[in-house]
């Protein structure tokens, strides 16, 4: 099996454009009228312990990074001729086997909600497969 990870050709417009749009999903994601709402009761009491602590700005920041990070990594897993198809097939592959089953593990011993698996898991389903098609698109 050859597994081929090449940052060489990565379309960077690409990342970029499929970093925003995943970071413009999330803002509706987790909008409190949307699926917000299931996860309030844990950042209420976050923010209590924390007791103004917590600098949104850098949240924010952190999260565009982690975001960038990882359409980095989609991009040269995908290649220079991957096309719309395959990178939401893969991004719906990572998102499914990758990334949900590791927060259902997290979530399961910090016992959290198992809605909450679901609301996050599905969120990145649905992320990468954009970012998947983004980058396709602008190889």
């Amino acid at each position: 099996m050859e597994i081929t990870v090449n940052f060489e050709f990565v379309n960077w417009w690409g990342v970029l454009a499929a970093t925003l749009a995943s970071f413009l999903l999330a803002g509706v994601w987790y909008a409190p009228s949307v699926f917000g709402r299931f996860g309030v009761r844990d950042a209420e009491k976050a923010a209590a312990s924390a007791a103004g602590e917590r600098n949104v700005q850098l949240i924010f920041v952190i999260a565009f990074l982690f975001q960038w990070l990882t359409g980095s990594l989609l991009a040269a897993v995908l290649g220079p001729n991957a096309s719309i198809r395959d990178g939401v097939i893969v991004g719906v592959l990572i998102g499914c086997f990758f990334v949900t089953t590791a927060l259902g593990i997290s979530a399961i011993f910090d016992r959290r909600p198992i809605v909450r698996i679901f609301v996050n898991g599905s969120f990145h389903i649905v992320s990468l497969s954009i970012m998947g098609a983004l980058i396709g698109a602008f190889n």
